[in-house]
């Protein structure tokens, strides 16, 4: 039997997800698909637009076999966290063969080679990155034109339109986020002398970032914005379910348009942040993960800006620090997830234990394969999580819990309608 591995997020699932586990599962010849996913809170640093169970159930009716959940402390990291847990626990479960990613560029010569630069760091790359970040570059700016250097650097005989179209290809292939966490993958796969093959798949459609709402393959953050508009909560029913159908699997869209309810966004957590801020402002919030000294004290020094998430990113974010890593340091802090989280679960080589959120009964055999080969604790009641882990792993899980806990007690209150905690949720079984 083989086996296909992909990490993802699925924020939320749509055509383009399908595609790709298709594609992936066609051109791998594999058997059973496994999903390694984002928790309730994703890695941009904000609350997933559907809980984890929803968008397994998602995953589940449309290619996946099994779905497993990443541990919070890495689903709301940087994508070199992200990546690396993703790679520690598709491989612990010790029978995926082959990982699969969508990016811009499927060019896997050309991937590896630049992920072989990130993960080597040789002394050209390096000593370009430093100068650059002295000049006060954003890191992604500066490792941009440090690859880009490197490769000028490793080929000095290029004639000069090789070159250039070298370094645009570059520029082009780290300026995408689907990319970068293609080299991340990469990258860890090396790092971690991994067994899996790595199946770059072209992505369809919109970019990452693209908001035009409407094409078959539009992008995640398009459909997003899209459901949080008036426009679709104008809409009965039936009618969002047909315009939902356009852009994501027919019963996705239906589930989507059944909700009498309203989705998170991190926006619906400002009063708790300022609250969690205000408490701390006499404190040094470096040790929360991700966060610098420089970093603790503009927040600290801005909190009489306060006025919501959202606006607080904005004021906070400079030429060095982007929205993004913000918007994670502020849920690092929210979530009470330390650099030290971080190195314990590092600690455990990314993969402290298997959360499982659903399966295929169908699937029944690749069930038996993982319970024989895996080398990590897997869970599939919360309830039974502490007798199963060490105190530190356990220490990890709880973190998953108290998100999962704030995510649904959220939504209750926005939707005037009583959640289930954690431990009352059951896998979901198809």
């Amino acid at each position: 039997m083989k086996t296909l591995g992909i990490i993802a997020e699925y924020n939320p699932f749509h055509n383009g997800h399908a595609y790709q586990i298709r594609e992936a599962k066609k051109l791998s010849r594999a058997d059973k698909v496994v999903v390694v996913m984002s928790g309730n809170f994703v890695q941009r640093g904000a609350p997933a637009i559907l809980d984890k169970f929803r968008r397994t159930a998602m995953a589940l009716e449309h290619g996946a076999d099994f779905v497993f959940e990443i541990p919070s402390v890495f689903a709301v990291s940087s994508a070199e966290y992200f990546a690396a847990a993703g790679v520690a626990l598709l491989d612990a479960l010790g029978c995926v063969d082959v990982v699969s990613f969508g990016c811009e560029s499927p060019d896997l010569p050309f991937l590896t080679c630049i992920a072989d630069i990130l993960t080597d760091e040789p002394d050209a790359y390096k000593t370009l990155l430093s100068s650059l970040l002295k000049k006060g570059y954003s890191f992604p700016a500066a490792r941009q034109q440090a690859v880009i250097g490197c490769l000028q650097a490793q080929n000095p005989h290029n004639s000069r339109s090789s070159s250039e179209a070298q370094a645009k290809a570059a520029a082009k292939l780290l300026g995408s986020p689907n990319n970068i966490l293609a080299l991340e993958y990469l990258k860890a796969l090396k790092r971690s002398r991994s067994r899996l093959q790595p199946l770059p798949i072209l992505r369809e459609g919109a970019g990452y970032h693209e908001d035009g709402f409407g094409e078959r393959y539009c992008s995640a953050a398009a459909i997003r914005k899209y459901l949080l508009s008036d426009s679709f909560h104008a809409l009965n029913s039936g009618s969002s379910a047909k315009t939902l159908a356009d852009v994501m699997p027919k019963s996705a869209a239906a589930a989507f348009a059944s909700f009498d309810t309203y989705f998170l966004t991190e926006q619906d957590f400002s009063d708790m942040l300022y609250y969690k801020l205000l408490c701390e402002r006499d404190q040094k919030l470096y040790p929360y993960a991700d966060c610098s000294p420089g970093l603790s004290n503009r927040i600290r020094n801005a909190l009489p800006k306060f006025q919501d998430y959202h606006s607080f990113c904005e004021y906070l974010k400079s030429r060095d620090v982007t929205y993004s890593r913000i918007s994670r340091v502020l849920l690092h802090i929210l979530l009470n997830i330390t650099d030290a989280d971080l190195a314990s679960g590092k600690a455990f080589g990314y993969a402290p234990y298997l959360r499982l959120l659903g399966f295929r009964r169908d699937a029944a055999e690749l069930f038996s394969e993982i319970r024989t080969k895996t080398r990590c604790p897997l869970i599939t009641k919360p309830a039974k999580a502490q007798k199963l882990l060490s105190p530190e792993a356990f220490s990890l899980f709880q973190k998953d819990r108290f998100s999962s806990d704030l995510y649904y007690g959220i939504l209750a209150q926005k939707n005037n309608r009583r959640q289930k905690t954690e431990y009352q949720r059951e896998l979901v079984v198809l």
